[in-house]
C-alpha cells in the first residue's frame, strides 16, 4: 500500500492544478475533494460540501488512509468576518472528518497568500517576512493558522505556503492574472490598440512586485510534505520586478506597441467586450467563448493599481533547503502565454 496519500482540496483552481501535477509526478496516491461532482483530474474524486460535517462523514472510508491534506479551497465574501467564519468552518470540518476516520493523518499543508500580511488593504510591511505582526483582524488565514497550531500540539504537523499572485492554468478562477493578461493582450491586438498598462503610473514605474509560478508552488508542496517542513513559508519565483520592465516584453510577444500607463477598470471594459471576445473565439476556434471563464477583470483592477511595494522575503524557505525559487518572472509570464496559445485559449 502506498503510505503517501494526499487529500487534495480545491483541485480545480490554479494552485490545485499545480499541486495535483506535482504530487502525481512524485508518485503519491491522490484523492481530490470539491463541491463539483466532477474533477478535471484522473484521480479518485469525492464530491462533498465542506460546510456540512454530516456530508463529510459519509466519506469516512475514503479518508481512512489519508496521510496528508493539501488545502487550497476558498470561499470569498465581501464581509471579512463572514469570510473568516465560513472558511474556518470548512477547514475545521474537513480536518475533523479526516481525523475521526482513523489515525493516519500526519501533515496539513494549506495555502495562504498576500492577504495574510494585509496585501488586500493596499499596503503592508515589505519585504514581508513570515514572523511579521498580523494586521487588525478578522482574516480567514489567521483562523486557519490558529487551528493548525492547535492540532499541531496534538502531533499533526502543519505548513502554511504563502505564494503571491500565482500564475498557472485554471478556469473560472477569480484570481488568474496570467489568463487576464492573455485576454487583455489579445483584445489589444485584435482592436489595433497599444498594450497600455491598465493602472496608474506609480504602479507601473515605481512599485516593486513579485509573482509565483504555480509549478514552483507545487514543488514547494512536495518539498514540505516529503521533508516534514513545518511552519509558514513565503514562496515566489525568487525575483522582484517593476511592471515597466516586463510590460514591453509582453507587448512584443503580442506583436503590439507598448503603451502608456492608463488607469482603467478591466472589469467594466471586458464586460462590455464579451461579444468581441466571442467573435475572436469563433474565428480562431478557441476552446472558451465565455471571457468570464478565462479570467475576471476585477483581480487586475486590484493588482495593477497597487502603488506601494508588494514583495515577500523568501529567505526562510531557501535556508530550509527549498531551491526552486530561481525563475525570472518575465519568463514565467511569457511561458504562460505560450501555454495559453498551445491550449487554444488565445489565438
Amino acid at each position: 500500500m502506498n503510505n503517501k496519500h494526499v487529500l487534495l482540496v480545491g483541485a480545480s483552481g490554479v494552485v490545485g492544478f499545480a499541486a495535483h501535477d506535482s504530487f502525481h509526478k512524485a508518485g503519491w496516491q491522490i484523492t481530490t475533494l470539491g463541491r463539483s461532482p466532477h474533477s478535471p483530474h484522473p484521480s479518485p474524486h469525492i464530491s462533498a460540501d465542506l460546510t456540512s460535517s454530516e456530508d463529510l462523514k459519509q466519506h469516512r472510508e475514503a479518508f481512512e488512509t489519508v496521510t496528508h491534506i493539501f488545502y487550497a479551497a476558498l470561499r470569498q465574501d465581501p464581509n471579512p468576518g463572514v469570510e473568516a467564519d465560513i472558511n474556518a468552518l470548512m477547514f475545521e470540518n474537513l480536518i475533523g472528518a479526516v481525523r475521526s476516520s482513523g489515525n493516519a493523518l500526519q501533515h496539513i499543508i494549506f495555502i495562504q497568500g498576500g492577504k495574510v500580511y494585509g496585501a488586500h488593504l493596499g499596503v503592508y510591511r515589505t519585504p514581508a517576512r513570515e514572523e511579521d505582526s498580523r494586521h487588525f483582524p478578522p482574516n480567514l488565514y489567521f483562523r486557519h493558522e490558529d487551528y493548525a497550531k492547535k492540532i499541531g500540539e496534538e502531533g499533526i504537523g502543519w505548513t502554511a505556503l504563502r505564494p503571491d499572485i500565482v500564475i498557472g492554468h485554471s478556469f473560472g478562477s477569480p484570481m488568474n492574472l496570467g489568463n487576464l493578461i492573455g485576454v487583455y493582450g489579445t483584445i489589444c491586438r485584435e482592436t489595433g490598440t497599444a498594450l497600455h498598462f491598465p493602472g496608474p503610473d506609480d504602479a507601473y514605474r515605481n512599485t516593486l512586485v513579485n509573482i509565483t509560478d504555480s509549478r514552483i508552488l507545487g514543488q514547494s508542496a512536495i518539498w514540505a510534505a516529503e521533508n516534514a517542513k513545518f511552519g509558514a513559508f513565503n514562496i515566489t519565483n525568487g525575483d522582484v520586478f517593476r511592471w515597466c520592465h516586463v510590460w514591453p516584453k509582453l507587448a512584443d510577444w503580442f506583436g503590439v506597441p507598448v503603451g502608456e500607463a492608463q488607469p482603467v477598470s478591466l472589469s467594466e471594459r471586458l464586460s462590455g467586450l464579451k461579444p468581441l471576445w466571442s467573435s475572436i473565439a469563433d474565428k480562431a476556434q478557441l476552446k472558451e467563448k465565455d471571457i468570464d471563464k478565462l479570467a475576471l477583470g476585477g483581480f487586475g483592477d486590484f493588482i495593477f493599481h497597487v502603488q506601494k511595494d508588494a514583495i515577500f522575503d523568501v529567505t526562510k524557505a531557501r535556508r530550509e533547503g527549498f531551491d526552486a525559487m530561481i525563475r525570472r518572472s518575465d519568463d514565467v509570464l511569457i511561458e504562460h502565454l505560450e501555454a495559453m496559445r498551445s491550449s487554444k485559449l488565445i489565438p
